[in-house]
């Protein structure tokens, strides 16, 4: 049921333990569960991830972690690959900054980056995942982007589709129909 439910697709990054395979670089992931919990009066955030991970352990090491939002499907088949795979260290290479902030590089699709100290006490483990939860800090946006998130729906990276004008007033009418006669 709940694949049938769009959920923003968003890349994890985070400084902390690094994994001699990644060449000191971040570690980082794509996650589709990513959530505001609060915006005010302080923002916090949530998504989870399935443990053991290389990631999670480098949130608990570094205390934090940069949630970015895209909208570049190559991008977000390069944090799907697997992180022993040669791939997935060149994707590090040639989508994040190499300065310690752990951002994407301009022009690999982020549209909003959100960075967030881990909040380890409220943080979850349940089952097999993890639930984070993270304080935001700072965020910004990736230039003058206009694009749209990419969301994953169905078993598929998708872009949300805008209904306005005539399209938008006969949906309302179908819908509207639908729940009188319910």
């Amino acid at each position: 049921m709940m694949r049938r439910v769009p959920h923003p697709l968003v890349v994890i990054l985070a400084q902390g333990t690094q994994n001699p395979l990644h060449s000191g670089l971040p570690s980082g992931l794509l996650v589709s569960s990513f959530n505001t919990i609060t915006l005010s009066p302080t923002p916090y955030v949530s998504f989870n991830l399935k443990v053991p991970s290389s990631t999670y352990q480098s949130i608990q090491t570094s205390g934090g972690f940069v949630a970015s939002a895209i909208s570049n499907p190559h991008t977000a088949r390069d944090f799907f690959l697997r992180k022993e795979s040669v791939e997935y260290r060149t994707a590090l290479r040639e989508n994040v900054v190499d300065d310690g902030r752990s951002i994407l590089r301009d022009g690999k699709g982020g549209i909003w980056w959100m960075e967030c100290s881990f909040m380890d006490k409220e943080s979850v483990e349940v089952g097999d995942h993890v639930v984070v939860i993270g304080k935001v800090m700072r965020a910004g946006l990736y230039g003058e982007s206009r694009d749209q998130v990419l969301i994953y729906s169905e078993g598929k990276y998708r872009v949300a589709a805008h209904i306005d004008g005539e399209g938008h007033s006969q949906l309302l009418r179908k819908l509207h129909g639908a729940s009188a006669a319910n």
